[in-house]
This record gives structure tokens, C-alpha cells and sequence, in this order.
């Protein structure tokens, strides 16, 4: 190594007969960007989704990554989001690991000291750690378990466990009615009540967290992650939302109970997020069971981490199975507190892809 990586000073590193550059992600390089994504995992995103994710306005992900470059070719690209965490009443900055991404030709490299071990390495020490240095104390993402397994060999990651994806009937004959009293209805995107019931509920869900580790749930993050997402290229015009949106309320209360995310489109329905306090969380397991099967979905899942999944024993689970690995960054640092082992609140919706 020869250098610090940045805009100007790229840091160089040999691997085998090559020299490679790593530097800090530039707007010139979208199409780069996208050429590496379309053949790592096809082609369904655009300079939208690019902006979406990771431009600098204050409306976009703000997302931040470093990119490995072979004679002007990018080969291997580390990217993350800044996401806000919340424990015990205090917040924490932390960096969603989001895109990792090998060329085809280099991915026989995946072992120690090539194209990945680099990008990453790089990456996480250039962001995540103690401050001041560090803009982000701790780094964790959804790694497939190929890669979490690798990550953790060459001690780029902690493995704290794995996500599970949780299926249910949606026969009506199998659904329970929801209790006496309850009302559930849709709110469209275009709602300006969204907002604030979205809100109202992430209030009251983020005053119950006790020693839940979650991800910041208002307003205006579930606006850019769920409503300012751009649609996939070539996506019919006259396929419906991708994302639906679902209030849980007291038929004598103004006050939401929570707000729950869909997907509704497909043969098995997702459940992708839930927005309020975790004991209204079984309630609200009925309530998307019986949404699906008005959808004409035949089942419905959700991603779950252990906390997620302990809080939806007794909801008639048909089938649970690993779906994605719950990585932390070995460079991450909370003091006295260990960086794994961490009670983790996530669904799919936390991730950036689903």
C-alpha cells in the first residue's frame, strides 16, 4: 500500500501481476457503477436508483462507497448508507452495509488479500470505528452466507447470526379475525395522513425499545426508502405500488397502533416492515394475513431477525428458514459494549433490496 484512499490520492495495492487503484465513489462514476451491478446482479437498476441511493442531497440515501480499479475498469465496489440506530432511548450512527460487488473475471480472487478483502478492509476502516476519527461507531449489513463466512475467515466481520424468513397461510379458514374493536385500512403514498401516522407510531414505538437495537422508522425515512424508490427499468406501466401502507388503529382512537409495509404484487406476499410498539406486532401478523389473502396471495413472509422472530412464536408460523446473515464490521466500536450479541430488531424492509 502506498497511500490512504480518497478522491485525489487513490491507495494502490498488488494483487498478483496487477496494480490496482481504491478510491472514494465520484458522480462521474455511475456508469461505471451500473456496468458493475448489471453484471454482478442484472440489470433492474438505473441513474435513478444511483441518485436514489446515493447522491447528497438531503432528500437522497446519501450512501457513501469505495471502488477498486483495474487499468480505468472498475472490478470491486463496497458501498453502505448511513442509518441512524436507536438503544435505550439513544441514538448511534452506524453504516448500513449495502452493495458488494466482485467483477466475474476477479472473483476467483476471493480469498485473502484480493479484490474484495481490499475494497472492504478499506472501507470499513476508512469509516467505521472511534471518534473522532470515525464518522460511524458501528458497520452491519445482510451479507449472503457465502460471503459473511468469507468476511469473517479474513476478520472483516463478525457472523452475529442469520435473518429468517418466516412464511404463513393465508387461507381465511386459517387466519384468526382481528380482536374486537380494531380497525385496519390502507393509507395510498399520496396521503398526506401517512406521514403523520407513520410518525406518531415511530414515537411510541422507539420510547418501548428497552434494549431493542433499531433502525430509525419516521416519516421521512420511510418516504425515501419505500415511496422515493425509482422502479425498476422496464417495469410495466400498469403494474400497481410495489409498496402498500396500512394503519392499525382503535376504532375509538385517532392514534395509530402502528403502520405496517407490504408487498402485495406476487403469489407469496411480503411483509416488509412494522412501525409501532413490538407487543402490537402478533395483532398486526393477522391483520397482513388476512390483507394477502384479499391480494389473492396463497402465503406471506417476512424477514426476521431473533428479536422479530421471538415476538412472532405464537402466530402460526408454517415455516422458517435462513434467508440472509446478520454481519457487524470488525472495525466497529461502542465502547464497552460489544459489537455482536446485540439485540437486533429487523425486517426486510431494513434492508436496502427487497
Amino acid at each position: 500500500m502506498t497511500n490512504s484512499a480518497s478522491d485525489d490520492t487513490p491507495l494502490t495495492v498488488r494483487v498478483g501481476e496487477a496494480n490496482l487503484a481504491l478510491r472514494d465513489l465520484q458522480s462521474k462514476d455511475v456508469n461505471a457503477v451500473l456496468a458493475l451491478h448489471k453484471q454482478v446482479f442484472g440489470a433492474d437498476v438505473d441513474a435513478r436508483w444511483f441518485t436514489w441511493k446515493y447522491e447528497k442531497d438531503s432528500g437522497q440515501g446519501q450512501g457513501q462507497a469505495l471502488g477498486t480499479w483495474n487499468a480505468g475498469t472498475l472490478i470491486a465496489y463496497c458501498g453502505g448508507l448511513p442509518r441512524t440506530l436507536w438503544r435505550h432511548g439513544q441514538s448511534l450512527r452506524a453504516l448500513q452495509m449495502g452493495d458488494v460487488m466482485v467483477h466475474p473475471d476477479w472473483r476467483g480472487i476471493l480469498t485473502r488479500r484480493g479484490p474484495f478483502f481490499h475494497v472492504t478492509r478499506e472501507f470499513h476502516s476508512s469509516r467505521v470505528g472511534a471518534a473522532p476519527q470515525h464518522a460511524f461507531a458501528l458497520g452491519f449489513g445482510f451479507p449472503n452466507l457465502r460471503h459473511l463466512r468469507l468476511g469473517t475467515i479474513l476478520g472483516l466481520m463478525h457472523d452475529d447470526g442469520a435473518m429468517e424468513a418466516l412464511h404463513w397461510n393465508t387461507a381465511q379458514t386459517s387466519v384468526p379475525g382481528l380482536p374486537w374493536g380494531m380497525r385496519w385500512r390502507e393509507i395510498a403514498a399520496s396521503d398526506v395522513r401517512l406521514e403523520h401516522s407513520v410518525n406518531t407510531a415511530w414515537q411510541s414505538m422507539r420510547a418501548r425499545t428497552g434494549d431493542l437495537i433499531l433502525g430509525q422508522r419516521d416519516g421521512a425515512y420511510l418516504r425515501w426508502r419505500y415511496i422515493d424508490r425509482p422502479t425498476p427499468p422496464n417495469t410495466p406501466v400498469t403494474e400497481g405500488p410495489r409498496y402498500r401502507f396500512f394503519e392499525l388503529r382503535r376504532i375509538w382512537s385517532r392514534a395509530p397502533l402502528g403502520v405496517a409495509v407490504l408487498d402485495l404484487r406476487s403469489e407469496s406476499a411480503h411483509w416488509l416492515d412494522w412501525i409501532g410498539p413490538v407487543h402490537w406486532l402478533p395483532v398486526a401478523c393477522r391483520a397482513c394475513r388476512l390483507e394477502a389473502a384479499r391480494a389473492g396471495a396463497t402465503g406471506l413472509t417476512a424477514w426476521a431477525s431473533r428479536a422479530v422472530a421471538q415476538a412472532l412464536e405464537s402466530s402460526d408460523i408454517v415455516r422458517r428458514e435462513p434467508c440472509a446473515g446478520l454481519a457487524v464490521s470488525t472495525a466497529s466500536n461502542l465502547g464497552a459494549q460489544s459489537a455482536v450479541g446485540l439485540n437486533w430488531w429487523l425486517m426486510g424492509g431494513d434492508t436496502d433490496f427487497l
